[in-house]
C-alpha cells in the first residue's frame, strides 16, 4: 500500500481540484504507479487538514479524468494506462443517452444539432422519386470507394458555395464529417505523429487522436484564431504532420479568421510542407465569409465539410477535397474503414444540391439562427458579446476564479446540460474558464429559452457555495 500524500503548496483554485491535480502530476512523474492504492478518504483528509467531503470530491474528479478507480471494500487505486480494451479518449466523446433529449428530462444545450425546417417532407418526396428512377441498382451495389462519380461532382458543385473551386476527381465522399476527419487522419498520419490544433478544439478530434495514437499540440490563438508567429514556433518545436483547424465559426469559440490571417497561415504551412486539415462544417452559416484557408494551399490543403450542419443532422454524408496527388491515400483509407459511403445518402444530397433545395435549407437555417440570437441577446446580454451571430453555439466566458467544469456540474443540477472548456482543451495548460451552449435543435424553443434563463440566473448568483468551499 502506498503512503503517498500530496503537497498542495503553490496550487491555486479549490482544494479538491488541487488534490486531483496532484494525483495527475504524481502519475505523470512516476510517484504513483498503476495499481498503487491511495489513502482512504479519512486518512487523506486528516493528513491535509481538510474535510472528508473535500477528499471525496477530489477522488470523484480524479475518477472523472480516468486517473483512478475505486472498488467497494478494497479502496481507491491508480488506473493502468489506456489500452485498446480501455479507451478513455473514446469514453469521453459520446452522446448522452437518448432519454436525456426528452422534453421531460434535463434541458440539453450541449450538442450542436441544427433544426429540421421542412426537410421531412422533402426527404419523403426525394425517396419516392428515387424509387421510380432507373438507378435503384446503383443504390444497392458496391461503388468506387471515393464515391459515385455523380455524387463526387455534386460535392464539387456544393463547395463552390463557399468559394472553393475543385474538380470532381479531388472529392471523396464519406459517412459524415466525423468520418471525413477520421479518413484524413488515416490517409495522412501514422501512430506517434503530431497534429497541431487550436488550444480549444472539437472533442471529436481529441477522440480520434486517442484512437490513432496521434499527439495533439496546441497553437496559441487570439480573438480570430491561430497566431502566425505561434504556428511557426509550433512547427519548429513539434515537426508536426498536419494542422487541424476550423477557421470559420470555430468550435467551441465561434471565432472566424480574417482573409489576411488565412493567407498568412497558408504561407507558413506551404513553406513547412505541412498538411492543413480545414474543417468547414459551419462554413455555410455566415452570409459573408472569407474564402477557405485551403484556397492558398494547392499542395497541402485538405478541406472537410458535411451535410449534417447544412442539410439535416441524420443525412450522414461528408465531402473531403484533397490535392489530386494524394487522393489515392483517401481511397485506401475509405476502403479500410467503410469501403464506401452509402450511395442512397449521396443520391439524396445530389438531388437536393441540384434542385436548389439544399440552398433553401441553408437560407432557412440562417434566418432561424437570427431568431434564436434575438432570444439569446435578450437573456444573456453582455455574456455573449464576443460571439458570432451566425453560430448555433455560444462561448460564454466565466470569471477567472470560477472552474468551468464545476459550473457545468452546477448547471446540470439545476436542470441544464452544457459543455465546459475542459472538454475542448488540448495540452496540459488549464483553459480559461468558459462553457459552450448550443441553441439549435436538441429541444424546443420554449425549453431553450428556459435553459438560457437558468444559465443567466447561475451567472448572476455565482458558483455553488459548496463548490467554492472545496
Amino acid at each position: 500500500m502506498t503512503i503517498w500524500t500530496p503537497s498542495l503548496e503553490g496550487r491555486s483554485g479549490p482544494t479538491y481540484r488541487a488534490i486531483a491535480d496532484a494525483v495527475a502530476d504524481a502519475i505523470a512523474d512516476g510517484s504513483l504507479k498503476p495499481g498503487d492504492r491511495l489513502p482512504t478518504h479519512r486518512d487523506l483528509a486528516w493528513a491535509l487538514g481538510v474535510t472528508v467531503a473535500t477528499v471525496t470530491r477530489a477522488y470523484q474528479e480524479a475518477r472523472r479524468r480516468d486517473l483512478i478507480d475505486g472498488e467497494v471494500g478494497r479502496g481507491t487505486f491508480v488506473r493502468p494506462p489506456d489500452t485498446d480494451e480501455n479507451p478513455s479518449a473514446v469514453r469521453r466523446f459520446h452522446l448522452p443517452p437518448l432519454e436525456e433529449f426528452s422534453e421531460s428530462g434535463p434541458i440539453n444545450l450541449s450538442l450542436n444539432f441544427p433544426p429540421l425546417l421542412g426537410q421531412e417532407q422533402a426527404f419523403a418526396e426525394t425517396l419516392a422519386e428515387i424509387s421510380r428512377s432507373n438507378g435503384l441498382g446503383q443504390m444497392l451495389t458496391y461503388q468506387h470507394s471515393l464515391g459515385v462519380p455523380e455524387h463526387r461532382a455534386a460535392g464539387a458543385r456544393w463547395l463552390k458555395r463557399v468559394g472553393l473551386t475543385a474538380r470532381p476527381e479531388q472529392i471523396a465522399v464519406t459517412c459524415g464529417g466525423q468520418h471525413a476527419m477520421e479518413t484524413s487522419i488515416s490517409a495522412l498520419c501514422r501512430p506517434g505523429d503530431t497534429v497541431l490544433t487550436e488550444p480549444l478544439t472539437y472533442p471529436g478530434m481529441k477522440a480520434l487522436a486517442g484512437q490513432w495514437d496521434i499527439k495533439l499540440a496546441p497553437v496559441a490563438c487570439d480573438g480570430e484564431g491561430i497566431l502566425p508567429d505561434a504556428l511557426e514556433d509550433a512547427i519548429r518545436q513539434h515537426a508536426p504532420r498536419a494542422l487541424y483547424t476550423m477557421p470559420t465559426l470555430q468550435n467551441p469559440t465561434s471565432a472566424t479568421m480574417s482573409e489576411g490571417r488565412r493567407r498568412a497561415l497558408a504561407a507558413i504551412a506551404e513553406r513547412a510542407e505541412m498538411f492543413v486539415i480545414e474543417d468547414d462544417v459551419y462554413g455555410l452559416m455566415p452570409q459573408d465569409r472569407p474564402p477557405p484557408l485551403v484556397s492558398w494551399l494547392p499542395r497541402h490543403g485538405i478541406y472537410l465539410t458535411s451535410s449534417s450542419k447544412s442539410m439535416a443532422p441524420g443525412l450522414r454524408l461528408g465531402w473531403v477535397c484533397a490535392p489530386l496527388a494524394i487522393i489515392d491515400r483517401f481511397q485506401v483509407a475509405l476502403r479500410a474503414s467503410c469501403w464506401m459511403a452509402p450511395p442512397l445518402m449521396g443520391e439524396v444530397a445530389r438531388r437536393w444540391i441540384d434542385s436548389g433545395f439544399a440552398d433553401e435549407i441553408v437560407g432557412k437555417l440562417q434566418q432561424d439562427v437570427r431568431v434564436r440570437w434575438k432570444m439569446v441577446e435578450a437573456i444573456l446580454g453582455d455574456h455573449v458579446a464576443d460571439n458570432d451571430r451566425s453560430s448555433y453555439h455560444l462561448w460564454i466566458r466565466l470569471p477567472e476564479h470560477w472552474r468551468a467544469d464545476a459550473f457545468a456540474d452546477q448547471l446540470q443540477r439545476m436542470g441544464v446540460i452544457v459543455m465546459p472548456a475542459e472538454t475542448f482543451a488540448v495540452g496540459k495548460q488549464r483553459p480559461t474558464p468558459a462553457i459552450r451552449v448550443c441553441v439549435g435543435a436538441m429541444t424546443t424553443l420554449r425549453r431553450t429559452e428556459e435553459g438560457l434563463r437558468i444559465i443567466a440566473r447561475a451567472l448572476r448568483e455565482g458558483p455553488d457555495h459548496l463548490i467554492a468551499a472545496m
